[in-house]
């Protein structure tokens, strides 16, 4: 007589007698998996940060020639001479000036 063996019945059985080991496993791959997540997550998250850092330091250069351009625009020298020539401007004589005074 030939006896059959239900080959899921001994996988279950071999399990639960070494319960110790296979918890064991899960955890290790549980690890595993956390691990690959989160590694990939910081790359995401440093590459977006250089991204965001090489666009604020473009930023901070366009910001710094922005203002020697209106400091280069707001000189006394350039707005006297602009008002000179293009607006036909001149100081006024002592007699033409007007005090106005605030109550």
């Amino acid at each position: 007589m030939e006896r059959r063996l239900n080959l899921a019945l001994l996988i279950l059985l071999d399990l639960k007698r070494h319960w110790f080991q296979v918890i064991l496993s899960l955890g290790i791959l549980g690890s595993a998996l956390t691990t690959i997540v989160v590694t990939d997550d910081t790359r995401s998250v440093t590459a977006e940060l250089n991204k965001v850092q090489s666009k604020s330091d473009d930023l901070e250069v366009e910001w710094r020639h922005l203002v020697l351009e209106q400091n280069a625009q707001a000189e006394h020298s350039r707005v006297s001479d602009i008002a000179k020539v293009k607006l036909a401007m001149t100081r006024p004589k002592p007699l033409e000036e007007k005090m106005i005074s605030l109550p």
